[in-house]
């Protein structure tokens, strides 16, 4: 019996022995299909520029001065603003299947009236379905004439785009000013409420 263990010792470690190298070549072998996160990504980033010209025409209320529209019969009651145009740039970045965010400039001239000219830097986040998007931004709009005045901005808006590149939006814009002190207010605000439409333009870059 001693003599045949020795055997059936030497034939059972030269199993345990092959087995544990095929285990390793096999550890070895998951490692090198399994990718690492130290491999860099070199397809680059997506990012979009949009162009947008368009129109709109807002409710401007508490208006002590009077536009030239009034829809009320006091002071406080609700006017109609001028017609205006709108011209705005904005570059998108992010996830193009999930969330996206990036600057956004836009640029309103009065079309009537009195000459009015708003510049206003915002940031926007957006989501794309198919032919379909909406967007809100938050933004600072900076009157540049006739009297400089800095105000808050809200909006939110959508696209249908009918083609690649090239389709129609439309927008909802809350804007707040505080204004010069009057006998009646040391302090009043001036909320405005305007809807702008237009067409918008699409640049991708992608990855």
């Amino acid at each position: 019996m001693p003599r045949r263990s020795r055997p059936a010792r030497a034939v059972a470690s030269t199993i345990a022995l092959i087995a544990l190298v095929a285990l390793a070549d096999l550890a070895r072998a998951d490692d090198a299909l399994r990718p690492s996160g130290r491999v860099e990504d070199d397809r680059g980033i997506w990012a979009r520029v949009t162009g947008t010209i368009g129109g709109g025409m807002g409710l401007r209320f508490n208006d002590p001065y009077r536009l030239a529209t009034p829809l009320g019969s006091t002071a406080q009651s609700v006017s109609r603003t001028a017609a205006y145009l709108d011209v705005g740039i904005a570059a998108s970045f992010g996830d193009p299947e999930g969330v996206v965010h990036g600057p956004v400039l836009r640029w309103d001239h009065a079309a009537q009236g009195v000459g009015q000219d708003v510049l206003t830097p915002s940031y926007a986040l957006g989501k794309r379905w198919l032919a379909w998007e909406a967007w809100t931004r938050v933004g600072v709009p900076i009157v540049l004439r006739p009297d400089a005045n800095v105000g808050g901005e809200l909006a939110a808006g959508g696209a249908w785009f009918a083609t690649q590149g090239l389709g129609l939006f439309g927008e909802l814009v809350g804007d707040l000013f505080v204004g010069a002190a009057t006998p009646d207010d040391k302090r009043p605000t001036y909320p405005v409420l305007s809807l702008q439409l237009g067409a918008i333009f699409e640049w991708e870059r992608l990855p």
